[in-house]
């Protein structure tokens, strides 16, 4: 496995120095946030007898207050699905990480469009086998023609043959494991039973949520977007009921803050604000993407389904919208009979879509 090691590092000197230019310009935060790893070359020994039974794996990365790259990844290990959580320091350059002491000698982007994939090398010296990974880390859950071009053209540059390299199954079950609702959101909608909460029409702008695991049992969650008031900004620690799926903080006036529902890329919270039976109650609808939404209401009943054609969102008058018995919201994922109804919040005073 070492001439794997050392192939991997000539190729790397080898690099065109106009690419390696190109590379120079990526940020480390730009790597920031969740992917899927859809495809892996590698030399550890059971990777050839095992890659048959691997799903997509996922990974997140984060950096802590100490500016080292976190990673928490669910990787496929004796036919189970393990979370692993490594902290890599800075190396010589703004995109190579490492921690040798952890067995990780080096953690490198090959390759990147910035945008929606990566391939990234991985050197490893685990119970004294020392080997190299290279992976396809892509934002979405299949990759395009170029990222699989350019994973392939790399894992064969640096030496794996075919039977070391592996399109995972396309079983998302392991990878999301990792995801979780951890991380940033746009806030691109908002129903409230609150009188004077939501902005005007010509002040309606995109929110924004960060959501993170403060530690066991507890989220730090930030809302940004404009209220009546104007743009402000909430940070809070919430801490998780011990019987429910709820995070609360009742000293800061949160009754309640609850993922009624998520794809990992779409998700619904109910926030109920003030004292026990004087909450107020709203619900956010949160998206990964900031694509712009549009639509209408109908008779104070709403229904959002995403448009197939489009990024963003489609309001209408949705058939389970015209059945619904009490004011909510409606929110869908096509087929249109994977719908959730949010009940009993009251007489919506309407559900604003930001732009």
């Amino acid at each position: 496995m070492r001439a794997v090691l050392l192939a991997a590092l000539l190729a790397l000197v080898l690099v065109p120095r106009a690419r390696a230019a190109w590379l120079g310009r990526l940020d480390p935060r730009q790597l920031l946030g969740s992917w899927y790893i859809l495809a892996v070359a590698s030399g550890e020994k059971d990777f050839v007898v095992d890659k048959a039974t691997k799903n997509i794996e996922g990974v997140t990365l984060t950096f802590t207050p100490q500016n080292t790259l976190k990673m928490l990844s669910s990787r496929n290990r004796l036919e189970r699905c393990h979370l692993h959580a490594v902290e890599l320091m800075k190396q010589n350059s703004r995109w190579v990480f490492g921690n040798p002491s952890l067995g990780v000698l080096e953690y490198r982007v090959l390759a990147t469009n910035f945008r929606d994939y990566a391939i990234v090398l991985t050197q490893l010296e685990l119970q004294d086998e020392a080997f190299s990974t290279v992976e396809l880390y892509s934002r979405m859950e299949l990759a395009s023609q170029e990222a699989m071009g350019l994973f392939t053209k790399w894992s064969k540059g640096l030496g794996f043959s075919s039977q070391q390299r592996a399109t995972l199954q396309k079983d998302l079950t392991c990878a999301r494991k990792v995801f979780q609702f951890s991380g940033f959101w746009y806030i691109v909608a908002i129903a409230s039973d609150t009188q004077g909460l939501l902005p005007a029409r010509d002040k309606r702008k995109l929110g924004a949520s960060l959501v993170k695991v403060h530690k066991m049992g507890q989220l730090r969650v930030v809302l940004v977007f404009n209220w009546s008031q104007g743009c402000k900004a909430h940070s809070l620690i919430l801490r998780k009921d011990r019987k429910r799926a709820v995070f609360r903080n009742t000293l800061k006036g949160v009754a309640g803050f609850h993922v009624l529902i998520s794809d990992y890329k779409d998700s619904v919270v109910y926030l109920r604000l003030g004292r026990a039976g004087q909450a107020t109650k709203t619900l956010l609808l949160l998206s990964e993407s900031s694509g712009r939404a549009c639509g209408a209401e109908s008779g104070g009943r709403a229904g959002i389904v995403p448009d197939t054609q489009t990024s963003g969102h489609t309001m209408g008058t949705h058939p389970s919208v015209q059945g619904a018995s009490l004011w909510g919201l409606v929110v869908c994922r096509w087929p249109p009979s994977r719908c959730v109804l949010a009940q009993g919040l009251g007489r919506c005073s309407g559900l604003v879509l930001f732009s």
